[in-house]
Order: structure tokens, then C-alpha cells, then sequence
């Protein structure tokens, strides 16, 4: 059973005898006719999960370092459970699965388990979990900052949930109960907002540029690389005398690893602007890797808090992400008229499709092309 005391400074303390054991939790909250109204409606909740046997320290006392005690306690009361806890078997699942993935996205994974999915699943046995849980586990991340913009796009809220939802599904096919989320419906995403820069704001971004980085940008607008790709680009994948850059390996989190997709795995031709650049480079390099800041590779926090930002400041453009540099590369070459079959290899996509759902809307301001020229065929015509 749980009580109220009241401590000697004034404030309200919890104080719970369970499975043997005494757990005493104090809070912030003054004796006042108020507070102990409050307290007393908490307590009278937490005594009828007891009696209930669903009482669950965590959801009282999040951050309390007695939480690991009282699980353990409570596992120790139940050691007949024919399922395992979320924890144990979402463990067991990451080490039977990260053997398929890169190194950056084990980080990623974990990163997840560890804090967001464990904390919140982790004490409830992997039969008891119910859509209800989720939804309102989703729910919770969907907070606002104070200027009321939220803090996980839904994209993000989709990422966090999908380990879950996997782990789940093998569960409920290896320990042979019903799976609960057959009817959980993804997040709708929103695709993000792209600001592409036209082509006189790419020269006037060049031209602010510090002098040992424009060499850097300028293949960064010329070919749409990723920011990972062109980190882990190295002389051995620039061809010169076939006038190609090799697209093979990517730099994340401070280890080289292979591309992200097959496509991804490409061949890309030097013009003669990224030629001349690439030799007058070579004769001064000092690693094995093009780019580099202080010997290594570069990292992306590096580029965009030192490099990019304050280079846009500086030619008074719009703020956006480094990676528009990438939709800057496609968007130019549609306006120059290129092959979309070449844009597309270029970066590295399956299809062209994505070039027109994504850039169409913004060539006719790159290209200078925005309907007039079938509004005048029309008139000569006598059409209009």
C-alpha cells in the first residue's frame, strides 16, 4: 500500500511498502490544502493499480533511480511468464537484426530503443501491449515548442514507431498471439519544403565563399552529391583519364561504408569546369580523401554550422538546408535542358519520376520559363 507523509521542510512525500520493500518518493509540492488534494487523488490511484496488480513505478515516477529496483522486484514476483518483457526481447531483436544493417544505422536503431521505446514498453510483457498504448505513446510525442511548432515532424514520429511495429510483428509470429496493431496506420508525412537556389544565387554564394572552400561548394552545385558521398570521396575514385567521378563509398558518423542504394552506385562525368578543379586540387592534396578539414574527412556539423550558414548569411540569401545543394544541381540541369534520364543517374535515383513530382515547380524561375511562351504561340496563331 502507498501513503502521504509530509516531511519535516514542508513537502509531500510518497511512501509505498510493495513486494517487501519500502519506496519513499519526494516531490516539490508544499504541504498546502491544495497540493494535498492533488496528492491525495494520485495516491488514491496508485492504491487501486496495487490492489489490481497493474501498478507500474514508471508511469508515477519516471525519473526516479528506483525504477530498475521495482521492475526487477516485480519480474522476480512473476518468473512463470509465458512472454517476454518488451525489453528483453526488443534487445534480443536488435542483436539478431543489426548484422543486416550499416554501422550508422545500428546507432540509429539504438539510439531509438534506448530512448524512446524501452523507457516507455520496456516492463510490459509483449502479449499486453495494445494499440491503445501506442496511440497514445504517439500521441506524446506530438508536442509543440512554446512558439507552437512541433518537435518531432511526422516523419520522425514514423521513424521512432517503426522498430516498435517490427518487433511486435515477430513477436506476436514467435510466441504465437494476436498481433494488436493490424489496424495502425502510419503518420501522414508531409513532404519537407525545398528552396533550391537559382542560378544567379549560386554565384553569388560562390563568390562569398571562403577561397579553400569554393572548390568544395562549387562540385557540390555541379553534381548534386549527397553531403556523405562527397565527404567520402577519394583520389582513387576520381577517373581522370576517363573524366569520371566514382561514386562508391560515403562518410558517416567517422567510419567510410558503402552507398546508400545500388543506384546510388554511379558513375558521374566531368565537365570540363569540375576536370580543371579536380587537377589544380591533386597537386596540393595531403590525404587520401578530396576534402578535408584539419587531415579528415569533413563532417556535415562542421559544414553547415562553419561553412554554410554563415556563407549564406553573408550573400544575404535565405536560410535553407546544406542539402539544397542537391536540389540546386537537379533543378539547373532540368533548366539547362539536360536528359532527365542523365539527371537522374546523376543523382542517383531509380526513375525520373522524382525529378518533376519534386523540381518541377520550381524550373520555370531557374529556367526563366513560365507559360508565356505558349501564351504568345497562341496569339501569332490568332488563337487567344
Amino acid at each position: 500500500m502507498a501513503h502521504i507523509r509530509i516531511r519535516p521542510n514542508g513537502r509531500i512525500q510518497f511512501d509505498l511498502h510493495i513486494y517487501g520493500q519500502r519506496f519513499r518518493e519526494g516531490t516539490k509540492l508544499m504541504a498546502t490544502p491544495v497540493n494535498l488534494k492533488k496528492a491525495n487523488a494520485t495516491l488514491k490511484k496508485i492504491n487501486a493499480e496495487i490492489d489490481l496488480d497493474t501498478f507500474q513505478y514508471r508511469d508515477y515516477f519516471p525519473e526516479s533511480k528506483k525504477v530498475a529496483k521495482f521492475e526487477a522486484l516485480q519480474r522476480e514476483k512473476h518468473p512463470d511468464r509465458l512472454y517476454p518483457f518488451f525489453n528483453d526481447y526488443a534487445n534480443e531483436w536488435f542483436d539478431r537484426q543489426k548484422a543486416k544493417w550499416k554501422s550508422s544505422y545500428q546507432s540509429v536503431v539504438r539510439n531509438t530503443l534506448d530512448r524512446y521505446l524501452i523507457p516507455e514498453f520496456g516492463n510490459i510483457l509483449v502479449n499486453e501491449i495494445k494499440l491503445a498504448n501506442v496511440d497514445y505513446f504517439r500521441e506524446s510525442l506530438m508536442v509543440c515548442d512554446t512558439k507552437g511548432a512541433r518537435k518531432l515532424s511526422n516523419k520522425r514520429i514514423n521513424g521512432i514507431l517503426w522498430p516498435f511495429v517490427a518487433i511486435l510483428s515477430l513477436a506476436a509470429e514467435e510466441h504465437s498471439f494476436p498481433y494488436p496493431l493490424r489496424r495502425y496506420k502510419t503518420l501522414k508525412e508531409e513532404r519537407a519544403n525545398s528552396l533550391p537556389l537559382i542560378a544567379d544565387e549560386v554565384q553569388r554564394f560562390l563568390e562569398c565563399t571562403p577561397d579553400e572552400w569554393r572548390d568544395y561548394f562549387t562540385v557540390r552545385f555541379w553534381t548534386g552529391m549527397r553531403s556523405c558521398e562527397i565527404h567520402g570521396l577519394r583520389w582513387e575514385d576520381i577517373d581522370f583519364n576517363h573524366r569520371l567521378i566514382r561514386i562508391r563509398h560515403n562518410w558517416v558518423n567517422g567510419e567510410l561504408g558503402d552507398v546508400k542504394t545500388p543506384k546510388s552506385r554511379r558513375d558521374l562525368k566531368m565537365c570540363d569546369t569540375l576536370f580543371t578543379l579536380f587537377k589544380r586540387l591533386q597537386k596540393k592534396a595531403i590525404s587520401e580523401f578530396v576534402f578535408t578539414h584539419k587531415g579528415k574527412p569533413l563532417n556535415t556539423h562542421f559544414v553547415s554550422t562553419q561553412l554554410w550558414y554563415p556563407t549564406l548569411n553573408k550573400a544575404g540569401l535565405a536560410r535553407r538546408r546544406p542539402y539544397e545543394t542537391r536540389h540546386t544541381a537537379a533543378v539547373l540541369h532540368i533548366a539547362a535542358h539536360e536528359n532527365p534520364l542523365y539527371i537522374s543517374h546523376m543523382l542517383g535515383h531509380s526513375d525520373t519520376r522524382l525529378l518533376f513530382d519534386v523540381y518541377a515547380p520550381y524550373v520555370a524561375n531557374a529556367s526563366r520559363q513560365d507559360g508565356f511562351a505558349f501564351n504568345e504561340m497562341m496569339i501569332e496563331r490568332g488563337i487567344a
